[in-house]
């Protein structure tokens, strides 16, 4: 799924050192992970696409992204009740 390396906007670098980020554990790596795992993609806002993968028993990760010049741009993340996102 993943072409070029991983950027991570502005944005998405703040929310990765806020409290809530942490207390789940969302991390740069998770993020890639979901990136490279996705359960599910939703392509309905393209160019602007959200990979969907697992964070925790109860939650999903919803990672919103875009591709740019080959590289994948992860515009912002955020966790979501499992099943309102997948399929």
């Amino acid at each position: 799924m993943r072409e070029g390396r991983v950027e991570f906007s502005r944005h998405a670098l703040e929310k990765l050192s806020d409290r809530t980020s942490k207390r789940l554990g969302i991390t740069p790596q998770r993020v890639e992970a979901v990136l490279n795992r996705p359960t599910c993609i939703d392509n309905g806002d393209f160019p602007i696409l959200m990979a969907v993968g697992p964070l925790t028993k109860t939650l999903s990760l919803c990672v919103v992204y875009k591709f740019v010049e080959g590289d994948v741009r992860v515009i912002t993340f955020f966790p979501a009740q499992r099943g309102r996102y997948e399929g």
